[in-house]
């Protein structure tokens, strides 16, 4: 009986840990929010992801993302120039003291690419992520997967 007892205090404890989609990830002064990735079928494709960030500390710079459900993750900034796009690497991000910037869809030129996926995406999952700032240090943030990028960004809320 004592076991199945401290099975459920575990499961319930574990619960408990478990992030909600609505999670603000707060780190060094930094606030990261409205984190989402676009569900995906495929695996071995570049799936993009949003996410949002608050800094109410001094100047910082998001140095790179890294997943193990992808081979590589960029940031990629969309330029145009007349009927030629193109895309390019733009890590760092700087984040300025007391300032928001928001990588997000589709209204941004940015967006993080996550490169040779490993695996498929499905609507509700989470994906942790790790985000290395120059002065935070890094940090985990938990990605939740939607239907359409648009739709999670809007819907997103803090708890």
């Amino acid at each position: 009986m004592k076991r199945i007892i401290a099975g459920m205090l575990l499961m319930l404890w574990l619960a408990g840990c478990a992030s909600t989609p609505a999670d603000t990830i707060n780190a060094s002064g930094i606030s990261i929010d409205h984190t989402v990735i676009p569900a995906s079928a495929e695996v071995g494709v570049a799936v993009a992801a949003y996410a949002g960030f608050e800094n109410s500390d001094g100047d910082d710079r998001l140095l790179g993302v890294e997943c193990v459900c992808a081979t590589s993750i960029e940031l990629h900034r969309v330029v145009s120039d007349g009927d030629k796009v193109s895309m390019t690497n733009s890590f760092p991000l700087t984040l300025p003291a007391k300032g928001r910037v928001e990588v997000r869809p589709p209204g941004t030129p940015l967006h993080f690419m996550l490169i040779g996926t490993k695996r498929a995406f499905a609507v509700g999952e989470r994906v942790p992520m790790r985000l290395r700032f120059e002065r935070a240090g890094s940090v985990e943030a938990v990605f939740t997967v939607v239907g359409k990028s648009q739709d999670g960004w809007d819907a997103w809320t803090p708890d």
